[in-house]
């Protein structure tokens, strides 16, 4: 008996209960406290887009704070993400990626659908803990970089006079969100880092950071190297297994093919459980090129049909990977275990 993959989505009333305010509010078309707002006219906006769902009034009072839980569920409602696409081989629960969230709780499934999406949350995640400016901004800007593919980018350095208080982890995104203009120093250069975020603050950040999804950008060039960052994102949404580089590698480096071929495979073979198959050695012309560790790999590769060899039978497994490969490949994956579904468990 074999088991397929399960295809969880959301239904109307899961989606209805996912409101920003993390209860079931009857959601309103205008909004009564926002005259002292900063943000008012980008509050509105995004309510009326239907990005704010089931808000009340003093949602969004220019002092009103917020919690880890409903931080979240602003991100993946703005940026409307789902499980659509995803395959599960049983009913995901919110204590799977965090120990610390209750199952039957408002936030479980926007919890689900975060981490599933790849956003970077910690797993000792306290959903009721309040949310500071340096956690939310740095959730944001991971999450438009990871769901909206944004080429990784050299951001300019911004002189920060409060810098020494911003947690190393968070200071690339902190950067990083300047230069995209999804937050702005204060008067005084600094941002505040600790400072428990407010809502209207949350949501001008999203606004902005939206905006900048929306802006056009430079067309990626497909025959370009795929660095490290690309390709574990590439193997990430193909298989949902989240691979991790060799310590000490540069995640902005250039991959070698034999070194995206054997992190696709193993991600592969772990996302669909897939058996060990007896196989007949592909004749490699350049096999000598290839690391002993990898060989295996390598060849099951070639037998899944995920890569090919060149016309005259070399792999080139030293040679850069281009992104037009490196997707071909992860095509050709997401093609092979959607026609080989996990056995039963």
């Amino acid at each position: 008996m074999k088991k397929t993959f399960k295809m969880i989505t959301m239904t109307a009333t899961a989606a209805m209960l996912l409101a920003f305010g993390g209860q079931s509010f009857a959601a309103t078309s205008t909004f009564t406290d926002l005259d002292n707002s900063a943000a008012k006219d980008k509050i509105i906006s995004l309510q009326e887009r239907g990005l704010l769902k089931g808000v009340s009034a003093n949602h969004f009072a220019p002092r009103s704070i917020m919690t880890k839980a409903q931080g979240i569920q602003l991100i993946v409602n703005a940026l409307s993400l789902n499980l659509d696409l995803v395959r599960f081989f049983k009913e995901p629960k919110a204590s799977d990626y965090f120990p610390n969230a209750q199952d039957d709780a408002w936030y479980a499934n926007a919890l689900i659908i975060a981490s599933v999406n790849g956003l970077d949350l910690p797993k000792d995640l306290n959903p009721d803990q309040l949310l500071t400016r340096e956690e939310f901004t740095h959730e944001l800007i991971h999450a438009i970089e990871v769901t909206g593919k944004l080429p990784m980018i050299k951001p300019v350095p911004v002189e920060i006079a409060d810098q020494d208080q911003i947690n190393v982890e968070y200071s690339g995104s902190i950067v990083r969100a300047l230069n995209y203009g999804v937050i702005k120093l204060g008067e005084d250069g600094k941002v505040n880092p600790k400072l428990i975020i407010a809502r209207s603050e949350a949501a001008e950040e999203v606004y902005n950071a939206l905006e900048y999804l929306k802006a056009p950008t430079a067309p990626i060039d497909e025959n370009g190297k795929l660095s490290g960052l690309q390709g574990i994102q590439l193997i990430t949404d193909a298989t949902g297994v989240t691979p991790a580089l060799n310590e000490g590698a540069d995640p902005n480096a250039a991959l070698t093919r034999e070194t995206f071929t054997v992190l696709l495979v193993k991600a592969m073979e772990e996302a669909g459980k897939l058996p060990m198959i007896n196989i007949l050695p592909a004749d490699i012309k350049d096999a000598d090129q290839i690391d002993t560790l990898s060989s295996g790999a390598i060849q099951r590769a070639l037998k899944y049909g995920i890569v090919n060899l060149n016309a005259d039978g070399s792999f080139e497994p030293k040679a850069e990977m281009t992104i037009a490969q490196g997707k071909a490949a992860a095509d050709n994956a997401i093609a092979y275990l959607k026609a080989h579904p996990a056995p039963a468990e």
